[in-house]
C-alpha cells in the first residue's frame, strides 16, 4: 500500500553526505516530500548506537536527517537497505525497522 513514510537517519556530519542520500532517491525515481537535517548536540537518546558500535561521538559530529516520502512497502524496505549501505550513514529507521551499520535492530529512532 502506498502511503507517506518518515525515515530517520543518523549520519556523519561530513561534506557530501546529504547529497549522497538525496542522490539515492533521485537515481531511483523516489520523491522526497520534505527533508530536515540538523546536527545532534545531545546524543543521549542515541546512546545505544555508541554502545553497539563501541565508539564515542563528539558534539556536532553526527546529524539527524528526517525524510518524508510516499512509497509502498516493498520500496520502503529497499530504500532502507540502500540507504544503510551509504558510508556516512550510521543508522536508518522507518516503520519497517532500524538498521545500524548493516544490522537490522528493533530500536526505533523516531
Amino acid at each position: 500500500m502506498i502511503e507517506e513514510r518518515q525515515l530517520t537517519l543518523i549520519m556523519e556530519n561530513k561534506p557530501g553526505a546529504l547529497v549522497r542520500v538525496v542522490g539515492l532517491f533521485h537515481q531511483r525515481g523516489y520523491n522526497i516530500e520534505s527533508l530536515h537535517v540538523e546536527p545532534i548536540n545531545n546524543f543521549k537518546p542515541y546512546k545505544f548506537i555508541e554502545d553497539e558500535l563501541d565508539t564515542k561521538f563528539s558534539e556536532g559530529e553526527i546529524s539527524r536527517l528526517e525524510i518524508k516520502t510516499t512509497v509502498d512497502d516493498p520500496l520502503m524496505r529497499q530504500i532502507l537497505r540502500q540507504i544503510n549501505k551509504l558510508i556516512d550513514v550510521i543508522a536508518v529507521s522507518g516503520n519497517e525497522g532500524t538498521y545500524l551499520k548493516g544490522v537490522l535492530r528493533d530500536e526505533n529512532l523516531l
